[in-house]
Formats: C-alpha cells, sequence, structure tokens
C-alpha cells in the first residue's frame, strides 16, 4: 500500500491531486499510521505547490496583486460610503446627503477603472513563447521589470480612492444632523408636566 501510494504521489499533476491522495490515505488509517506516507504526502503537496508558484510568470503575478489591492481599496471605502446613508439628517438636507454621496460612489468607480486600465497596460507583456500564425516567431521571453512602478501606481491610487470617501465624509459631517426619537423641548414651559403646587392651609 505504501508503495502504491508513493508512486502515485510522484505522478500527480498539482496540489489538488495529491490532497485527493492524501484524503484517500485518511479514510483507508493509512496515512494516520504510517509517518512515511505522512511525510511523503505533506512534502508533496508542498512541492507541486511551490512548483506552481515558480512557474507562474512573474507579469501575472504582478497583475492579480495589482488587481486584487486595488479592487480591496474600492470596496472598503464603498462601503465606508454606504454607512453614510444612516447618517441622521433633516428633510432638507436629505438630498444633499444622497447627492454627496453619490457622486462620491461614481468618482470612485471611475478612480478604480482607471486604476485596472493602467496596471493591465503595465503587464501586457508576458513571457513565454509567442509565435504568428503559420509564420513561427522565435522565442520571446520578456523579463518584467515595472515592479517598481506598478507598486507606486496602485498606492498612488488607492491613496486617491481613500481621499474621494475621506471627502465625501467631511462633506456629510458638515450637514445639521439630529437625534432620531428626542421631543424637541424649544417652547416647553419649566416646569411642564408637574403638578400645580396647592395653596397653603390657612
Amino acid at each position: 500500500m505504501l508503495s502504491k501510494l508513493l508512486s502515485l504521489l510522484s505522478t500527480a499533476k498539482g496540489a489538488a491531486a495529491a490532497t485527493a491522495i492524501a484524503a484517500a490515505a485518511v479514510s483507508t488509517g493509512v496515512a494516520a499510521t504510517d509517518q512515511d506516507v505522512r511525510d511523503a504526502v505533506t512534502n508533496t503537496v508542498q512541492n507541486l505547490t511551490d512548483a506552481k508558484d515558480a512557474g507562474q510568470p512573474a507579469v501575472v503575478t504582478a497583475r492579480n496583486k495589482a488587481d486584487s489591492d486595488l479592487r480591496t481599496a474600492f470596496h472598503t471605502n464603498q462601503q465606508s460610503l454606504e454607512k453614510l446613508h444612516s447618517t441622521h439628517v433633516g428633510s432638507t438636507d436629505r438630498a444633499t446627503l444622497e447627492t454627496t454621496i453619490k457622486t462620491a460612489d461614481d468618482a470612485l468607480r471611475a478612480e478604480l477603472t482607471t486604476a485596472l486600465d493602467k496596471a493591465a497596460t503595465m503587464t501586457i507583456g508576458r513571457e513565454g513563447h509567442e509565435s504568428s500564425g503559420a509564420q513561427a516567431a522565435p522565442d520571446i521571453k520578456v523579463a518584467f521589470t515595472a515592479q517598481a512602478e506598478l507598486d507606486a501606481w496602485v498606492t498612488s491610487e488607492i491613496t486617491a480612492m481613500n481621499l474621494i470617501e475621506q471627502n465625501a465624509e467631511t462633506a456629510v459631517a458638515a450637514l445639521p444632523t439630529f437625534t432620531p426619537g428626542k421631543p424637541a423641548d424649544a417652547g416647553k414651559p419649566d416646569n411642564a408636566g408637574k403638578p400645580a403646587e396647592l395653596p397653603a392651609h390657612p
């Protein structure tokens, strides 16, 4: 059983296959009782995972990370804008509140689009073999050298998106607010609700 499992591990394609083999071993009780099997499974999963990451072109890794970082910043700022809808303002200021939030949301979306487009442009090159139809082109291996520039761009765009949200918060904070559920006390006499004083006994 051990030799068969090790053989399967040596030919598995990808960490997912190794994980499936590991699961099968556990279900049969082999991995739980044989240290060699447990070590083989662990090492194979790690090696296949490392090989997969190492084989991915640097430009793909850079593009994926930039995309993820930009979308995360957008999502975080958009959630903050959504919370501003619950700000308690008077009926005359409600339209101003909604317009302020919508304007910021539109600007946020436009900034994300600009950021993603530029990031895609900066990572358009790729490493590997290219060919053009019947006429095979020579191997083209273009190293990705714009990582620092891409990182700076992503940082600047995240800062810009943060600023859009912060400006919206500042604008909303300047609107008059009130505390709901509390009746206005204006115009009430100081002794409102108190029983009238009884006249003194003669």
